[in-house]
């Protein structure tokens, strides 16, 4: 017999989903903005956006690029829709609902194929 707390678990691990991406960016971007207001001299800011690997790379690195931070922090608010729609998923084949599971990974194919698309 299903409770009124079960119902309501998927939406529960999508709020906290959203939550994690959103406060995962806003942490990125007022460290770099931080960073970028306490630093001395001037920033060296891209003359083009930086690809994605070499945001990923400059955090990796251990570098406190206040730039880069700031991209990261953009990068994060972007991948947030993805780790929504991969939470739902999951979310609904826990509660074995096999129809919004394939809804939920028919829309993550369809964000992975528009990245791709505007990637190239």
């Amino acid at each position: 017999m299903e409770t009124a707390a079960s119902r309501h678990i998927v939406e529960r691990w999508i709020g906290w989903a959203l939550r994690i991406g959103v406060w995962w960016s806003a942490t990125l971007m007022a460290l770099g903005l931080t960073l970028a207001w306490f630093s001395s001299g001037t920033l060296r800011l891209p003359s083009e956006n930086p690809r994605p690997a070499d945001v990923l790379h400059s955090l990796l690195s251990g570098s406190l690029d206040p730039v880069m931070l700031m991209f990261a922090g953009l990068l994060f608010l972007m991948l947030t829709p993805f780790l929504r729609v991969l939470t739902a998923a999951v979310g609904f084949a826990v509660e074995k609902d096999r129809t919004f599971v394939v809804v939920a990974l028919v829309v993550f194919a369809m964000l992975l194929a528009e990245l791709v698309f505007s990637l190239r």
